[in-house]
């Protein structure tokens, strides 16, 4: 999939192909927000589902690495080092 061809599609397509086709990689709360980090190949994409009303309040699709900062306290590097 190329970002060009994913931007084309609507919310809902968008969700659909990242869960089949994306590799989850994490997840953050912020605020009333959850949101969930996936790998699309050259690029990423982070779902933001509402709490409360219970649905997807937006997706955001990035290609810049800065952007991964927000997971970084879920990665566990302990395990390298045993």
């Amino acid at each position: 999939m190329f970002l060009h061809l994913f931007e084309k599609f609507d919310l809902n397509s968008k969700a659909c192909i990242t869960w089949k086709k994306g590799v989850h990689l994490g997840y953050r709360l912020k605020g009333n927000y959850y949101m969930s980090l996936y790998h699309m190949g050259d690029f990423y994409v982070e779902i933001q589902y509402h709490t409360c009303h219970d649905g997807i309040a937006s997706i955001q699709t990035f290609v810049c690495e800065d952007e991964l900062e927000a997971y970084l306290d879920q990665i566990d590097i302990h395990k390298l080092f045993e």
